[in-house]
């Protein structure tokens, strides 16, 4: 691979960090709510008022639609690392980067998915919370998987150590982005996670070779 194509993948995620950083603001508020509303479906007091079903569903699938975006963008990234180095762990980011937050994007949209007018989120049948967790368990997973791969490319960057702090933090991420009541702190940890990871791609993009 040419150096300017290695650049070019390298800039691609770094664009695509920031997309993710942005995915997980949005995706923490997300997290919150689904707190917030299992509390309410289970006849607790809510921690704030209630929204409408159909404007949370529009922020959650915003926030899904980035996030696919911004996955896609950096397993691109983690391919450069495999083209460029020859690096297998770039492989891995790239596939489950695809397969799981598309994954998560389908499970997500199709469980909350509201069921009428002015019904909260929240009160659908049990298996649209199957299909949520089975969605942020894929991705939480992914994210440990990224995090292990920043961790092996750590050495091919130009800012190893903070390459290896991204892999720490998307590692202790992943687990509780996975634990669907705590995703939202997975999800505050992804967006530092992802401030670095933009820095270390645009350096790359910068002085690839």
């Amino acid at each position: 691979m040419s150096s300017g194509q290695g650049r070019g993948l390298f800039a691609l995620g770094g664009t695509g960090a920031i997309i993710l950083t942005v995915a997980s603001v949005i995706m923490a508020f997300v997290g919150l709510m689904a707190v917030n509303g299992l509390m309410a479906y289970y006849g607790l007091w809510p921690l704030w008022i209630e929204i409408d079903s159909f404007a949370w569903y529009l922020i959650l699938t915003t926030g899904l639609v980035l996030l696919l975006i911004g996955s896609i963008f950096i397993g691109i990234a983690y391919y450069a690392f495999y083209r460029h180095f020859e690096l297998s762990m770039g492989i891995a980011g790239l596939i489950f980067g695809i397969i799981c937050s598309v994954s998560l994007l389908v499970f997500a949209a199709i469980g909350m998915f509201p069921s009428g007018p002015g019904t909260y989120p929240y009160n659908l049948y049990q298996f649209s919370w199957v299909l949520y967790w089975l969605g942020v368990l894929l991705f939480g997973t992914m994210l440990v998987i990224w995090g292990v791969a920043n961790i092996v490319i750590r050495k091919s960057t130009n800012m190893p150590g903070l390459s290896l702090a991204t892999g720490i933090v998307l590692i202790v991420a992943g687990p509780f982005v996975a634990s669907f009541l705590l995703a939202f702190v997975g999800f505050i940890l992804l967006i530092a996670a992802q401030i670095t990871n933009t820095i270390v791609f645009l350096k790359m993009a910068v002085t690839s070779n």
